[in-house]
């Protein structure tokens, strides 16, 4: 093959390329956003939240892709084998419910019982009306009512890695210690964060109060 007739045959191949990723759907896990989330959280990117006017500490979606790269992505996105190669995800679930009630709403553990176990976000959701119109992200789909969360000095069940320094809700500092967040979660839905929470009992010398344990927040966590 001639210089000419190879590089038209590249410049080919590089259009055809350009071509389908042009014409390729956005993650699902974008479509989740964009079909609730977004009514609340101006940008899958950004870091204002339109209602209740709200600011998040940082782009949720970069700082759960920055902090759990090797954790936690499955809670909104599962790959096949073929995935990988094209930098490719679904925005599907390998847990309980959709997108981040993964990590925010149910207990995942293998043969769990339904406690309705909830820690995070959901019935701070739940209270904004975020429901099935937001591709299932709370209980109310199929419970009439939203089961009884957990208090807001519930360590969450995902909130962080092994080796990653990672306060509970109720530390008294105002911070969750990822890069640039300066709120907890909302685990009872009544809105305060951390320990402006009148439920959040603080201790002497950096130690919080969990359900049943005391620990420093200097102790890394497993998620």
């Amino acid at each position: 093959m001639g210089r000419a007739a190879s590089g038209l045959a590249g410049a080919t191949l590089t259009m055809i390329a350009a071509g389908w990723f042009a014409l390729a759907p956005p993650s699902p896990a974008y479509n989740f956003w964009s079909a609730g989330c977004r009514d609340c959280h101006s940008s899958f990117t950004d870091s204002t939240s339109i209602k209740p006017g709200n600011t998040w500490p940082a782009s949720k979606h970069n700082v759960h892709r920055n902090q759990m790269m090797d954790s936690l992505c499955g809670a909104c996105h599962v790959v096949d084998g073929d995935d990988p190669a094209l930098n490719l995800s679904r925005g599907e679930t390998g847990l309980p419910g959709k997108g981040c009630v993964g990590c925010h709403g149910v207990d995942p553990t293998p043969g769990t019982p339904n406690n309705y176990w909830g820690a995070g976000l959901r019935l701070h959701h739940f209270n904004a009306g975020v429901g099935p119109d937001n591709q299932g992200l709370v209980c109310s789909d199929c419970h009439g009512t939203d089961p009884t969360p957990q208090p807001e000095n519930a360590r969450p069940l995902y909130y962080g890695l092994t080796g990653v320094n990672v306060h509970r809700s109720c530390n008294d500092d105002g911070s969750e210690n990822w890069t640039s967040d300066g709120l907890g979660l909302d685990n009872d839905g009544d809105l305060p964060y951390d320990g402006a929470d009148s439920d959040c009992p603080l201790f002497a010398d950096g130690f919080q109060s969990g359900d049943t344990s005391r620990w420093s927040s200097a102790i890394p966590l497993r998620g």
